[in-house]
């Protein structure tokens, strides 16, 4: 019996899975398409190729970014000139229609690096700098405020160079998801990060809600599950 009641709860809860387009789901830098000077500067240091959702596994989100960044693999801040401040990297940010969530690639503000954040505001370029003079994208939100920010996970990170070149890199993210965030992804969720708090270069993506409709492995494991409590209520 005591078999019989974990079958039936464990194939229930296999409903509550991701239910999004099947990942993965890669998103290009659209500003090239639109304008092939759209970085801002060197593009060996801002530009951004693409952004790919690539799988869910035990609750942990894989996504990777092929970008460019002046301050190489280990994401160190630096310097274009003496007249403008040093910069780092961006944050990564998934915006659903009830909640803001940023990943931390590297640390700042007192949130931590590789840290997935509820957060209820972003600081846009011209915060994070102090409104310099030059050319940048002043209103590019680059980073979380940590004002309201609530730790949800901490996840982990592999970059790595690409083609020998010590600023064009690929970060690979592992964030850590619950089920409640979840839950509210799969409501459909806007994506964004710009290589570096400047804004220079940034990429944009939407994932569609789900239908609402369960796909046909779904309700098989739906059926299997409330069988298996029937069963379970009967043998009582």
């Amino acid at each position: 019996m005591r078999s019989l009641r974990f079958l039936a709860f464990a194939l229930l809860a296999t409903t509550a899975a991701w239910s999004l387009p099947k990942l993965p789901i890669v998103f290009q830098d659209e500003l090239a398409s639109q304008n092939p000077s759209d970085v801002i500067g060197d593009p060996d240091f801002f530009d951004i190729d693409n952004l790919t959702l690539v799988g869910l596994n035990s609750n942990t989100l894989q996504v990777d970014i092929r970008f460019n960044f002046g301050g190489g693999a280990a994401l160190t801040p630096f310097s274009i000139g003496s007249s403008f401040p040093t910069l780092s990297v961006g944050d990564l940010f998934f915006r659903t229609p009830t909640n803001t969530y940023a990943v931390i690639l590297n640390g700042h503000d007192g949130l931590v690096t590789n840290g997935l954040y509820q957060i209820s505001s972003t600081q846009a370029a011209r915060d994070v700098l102090g409104n310099p003079a030059g050319s940048y994208r002043p209103d590019a939100q680059v980073w979380a405020a940590p004002g309201g920010a609530q730790l949800l996970s901490t996840g982990s990170a592999s970059i790595s160079t690409v083609n020998n070149v010590s600023t064009f890199l690929r970060a690979t993210l592992f964030i850590q998801l619950n089920n409640a965030i979840i839950s509210d992804l799969d409501n459909g969720f806007a994506l964004y990060f710009a290589a570096a708090t400047c804004g220079n270069d940034e990429i944009f993506g939407d994932v569609p809600p789900t239908t609402g409709v369960p796909e046909p492995g779904t309700w098989a494991m739906l059926g299997a599950g409330l069988i298996a409590t029937g069963l379970l209520r009967r043998s009582r």
